[in-house]
């Protein structure tokens, strides 16, 4: 495999929770030297969220299961900018990179003096991509928002949901990593850009217009028609039947959806039910529109004997779209992710056994290989390498930096450790007690050692 293409470039990652770190985690995969820096009093709370094997006990906080997704592959620094030492330590190093990724509310990286303007003055080609709910401008732009917020914003939820009833948020804050992904493009193209002229921009984010990518079918039919779009659950505008149906099993659903009269006469033939061809109920795409309600009756009544991956095996090679409704287990042990190498084995220094870390970069290149290349980082792990051995920071100074708490190792928590630990653990049968999760299953870790065959990486090399 040949080299990466962003090796050699370095990011400073001022960047907290998701969509703002997801852009470093993209550059990370594709072989850039990202830098998280956290301040000791407020580590990223990414760190306090699904701690591995649920063990809250000493260091917890960097066996994080959601930090891997988002932070694997990184280095990590700790710097007090509050702190004139601080703020010099990150100036020199802004100094040596190429790019700066930071997701704060508006003018608080002016207030800290390393807005775009400051930091152009330290390094003239610096690429500075700032992300925030609605981009800094315009008459929302000091607003304050989280992903779960900017679905909305974008319109989401009200082309999602039931007919009849409220608009409906999607479940997972999808946002977040599409603003990640789309301020990562955004990144790459500045880098093209400055290698083609020598100059460095700025990139101003806004994730209420990266969520707006998603609405796009209805933007247009309002232009073109006037038309509000009704809300219609599973089912499409254009393909009948479409919908999720349940099949056999406590918790099992297959999709399924035949666009054309050759794909509804192939689903008949699939399920042996070829009088349902013949019924003129269903004789055209507009028919089977106007009877949909019968149709996901009688595909209903067929799907809950049907076993669902089979039942997508057989109507695939029947040339029918369909898929089985995978919940996580199903998704991580998949076959066909799996014959991919999809997930990669991580090694996390204090978890027995390595645990699988998706791609950023979900694409096999023939020239080279993007996926994460360690776990995240403890916090501060890198201190050294990046004070002493990139910036050149001697021992005697570094001593006296974190005996100020400048930089460290050591989080300043709430409670002592311990004590924080145990207001994290709450007992895992309460969360199925409160419906927060559907089961609890005490064989997943051998469920994680099928899905993590091969061998691991381990810590991200270090860089100078």
């Amino acid at each position: 495999m040949s080299a990466l293409p962003l090796e050699g470039i370095r990011v400073v990652d001022l960047a907290v929770v998701w969509a703002g770190p997801t852009v470093g985690r993209v550059l990370a995969d594709l072989g850039a030297d990202v830098i998280k820096v956290e301040r000791l009093t407020a580590i990223d709370g990414t760190r306090f969220l699904y701690v591995a094997d649920w063990d809250h006990e000493g260091d917890f906080w960097n066996r994080g299961l959601y930090l891997q997704k988002a932070q694997a592959g990184k280095r990590a620094i700790t710097l007090d900018l509050s702190r004139e030492s601080g703020k010099q330590l990150l100036a020199r190093l802004i100094g040596r990179s190429d790019v700066v990724v930071e997701n704060f509310t508006p003018h608080v990286m002016q207030s800290l003096g390393f807005d775009y303007e400051s930091c152009k003055q330290l390094k003239p080609d610096i690429i500075f991509c700032s992300m925030s709910g609605y981009g800094g401008t315009g008459p929302y732009g000091d607003f304050r928002a989280i992903g779960m917020g900017l679905e909305p914003a974008a319109g989401v939820p009200h082309i999602t949901g039931y007919p009849g009833g409220p608009p409906y948020k999607n479940g997972n804050t999808f946002a977040d990593p599409l603003g990640g992904l789309l301020g990562a493009y955004g990144v790459l193209a500045a880098l093209h850009h400055r290698r083609r002229t020598g100059e460095g921009q700025y990139i101003r984010m806004s994730l209420q217009e990266a969520s707006i990518q998603i609405v796009g079918e209805a933007l247009m039919e309002y232009q073109l028609t006037g038309r509000l779009p009704e809300l219609r659950a599973n089912r499409s505008a254009s393909a009948a039947p479409q919908g999720v149906y349940r099949c056999r099993g406590a918790d099992d659903w297959l999709y399924l959806s035949a666009g054309s009269d050759e794909e509804w006469e192939a689903l008949c033939n699939a399920t042996g039910h070829t009088e349902w061809a013949r019924d003129e109920r269903f004789a055209d795409a507009l028919a089977r529109h106007r009877n949909h309600d019968a149709l996901d009756g009688l595909i209903g009544e067929w799907c809950a004997g049907q076993d669902k991956t089979a039942a997508m095996d057989l109507l695939q090679r029947a040339g029918v779209m369909a898929a089985a409704v995978l919940n996580p287990r199903e998704a991580l042990l998949n076959e066909q992710l799996a014959a991919r190498e999809f997930f990669t084995p991580v090694e996390i220094p204090g978890v027995e056994g390595p645990r699988p870390v998706w791609p950023y970069v979900p694409a096999k290149f023939s020239r080279f290989d993007a996926k994460p290349r360690g776990p995240a980082p403890a916090v501060g792990q890198h201190n050294r390498e990046v004070f002493h051995d990139l910036l050149g920071v001697s021992d005697e100074e570094l001593a006296q930096l974190e005996e100020e708490g400048v930089i460290g190792t050591e989080p300043v928590l709430p409670l002592p450790p311990d004590q924080f630990g145990e207001t994290l653990a709450q007992p895992l049968e309460q969360y199925r007690e409160q419906g927060a999760v559907l089961a609890i299953e005490g064989d997943y870790r051998d469920r994680v050692r099928e899905a993590t065959q091969r061998d691991a990486p381990g810590d991200a090399p270090g860089r100078s």
